[in-house]
């Protein structure tokens, strides 16, 4: 039976019509009046993969809250876990921000500063890339803060959001700071 069906797709060319009629169907499944109006809930994958083969676990998540379609909240809480049995620490906390969308269409180019506050429990972690001061004050657990500016692209279907953006600013640990770079890539659903 199924491969009758198959062998009558494929002589009687009604393939290119079944691949067209499904283009239609996504197409139509994603078209909504305002799709950029709603809450965005992101995850972020590649982080997750690069911490995963580092051994630390990063699990991001990015909630985007629009006010208008040229601004929106957005809040970002994150984990971080070591599963290195020497060197443990865990990082938890969030981040708050305010997306500014250029285009005024809540996608599109956005502007984004934010700021965050995390907790670090540290155990034998060798955190002298910040400094040695750093490195001696966080040898059980320290507030770690980070103030960031954000340049993005965001594009948003019916139901599938996506997102990218770079960032620079500073980051402290325990009093001492250093300048950052960030780059982010979420993939969320829109409700």
């Amino acid at each position: 039976m199924i491969q009758g069906c198959i062998y009558y797709i494929i002589c009687m060319n009604i393939f290119p019509k079944i691949t067209i009629l499904l283009f239609l169907a996504v197409f139509a499944a994603n078209a909504q009046e305002y799709p950029n109006e709603r809450i965005s809930v992101y995850l972020h994958p590649v982080a997750l993969l690069v911490g995963l083969d580092a051994k630390i676990p990063m699990i991001y998540s990015t909630v985007e809250v629009p006010f208008s379609l040229y601004n929106a909240l957005i809040v970002k809480p994150s984990l971080w876990l070591s599963t290195d049995d020497t060197n443990k620490f865990y990082r938890v906390g969030s981040e708050l921000g305010f997306r500014h969308y250029l285009d005024g269409r809540g996608e599109g180019m956005y502007l984004q500063p934010q700021i965050g506050a995390f907790y670090l429990s540290v155990n034998n972690i060798d955190f002298s890339w910040f400094g040695e001061d750093a490195r001696e004050k966080n040898k059980e657990s320290a507030m770690w803060y980070d103030f960031m500016g954000y340049f993005g692209y965001s594009y948003k279907f019916a139901y599938i959001s996506i997102y990218s953006d770079t960032g620079i600013g500073y980051s402290c640990i325990a009093g001492d700071c250093s300048l950052v770079f960030d780059a982010n890539f979420g993939i969320g659903f829109a409700f």
